[in-house]
């Protein structure tokens, strides 16, 4: 559309009278406005709440790679007994 195209519309627009709103129109606006109460401010509960997906997701991440960490600077490491065989050593020496 040109612009003189749309200005006539717009004048054409301007002139007409409005449509008349339906009965009880009014009223069911005020009906929703009552139905829908403002929003309440947002606790520590419920901020926790709405995370605590994420939350949980990030600390099981955490912890699988924690294990896997330790799973892989353990694998050249010796094991437990031997840990333990190591550290009894000098006490039992000293008996």
């Amino acid at each position: 559309m040109n612009d003189l195209k749309l200005t006539q519309l717009f004048n054409a627009a301007k002139n007409e009278t409005p449509a008349a709103p339906n009965e009880g129109f009014a009223f069911l606006v005020m009906q929703q406005i009552q139905r829908s109460p403002a929003r309440a401010d947002l606790t520590v509960s419920d901020v926790i709440g709405m995370w605590f997906p994420r939350l949980a997701m990030v600390a099981a991440a955490v912890i699988a790679i924690c294990v896997v960490g330790e799973m892989v600077f353990s694998s050249n490491a010796p094991s437990l007994s031997e840990s333990a065989a190591q550290l009894s050593q000098p006490i039992v020496a000293e008996n």
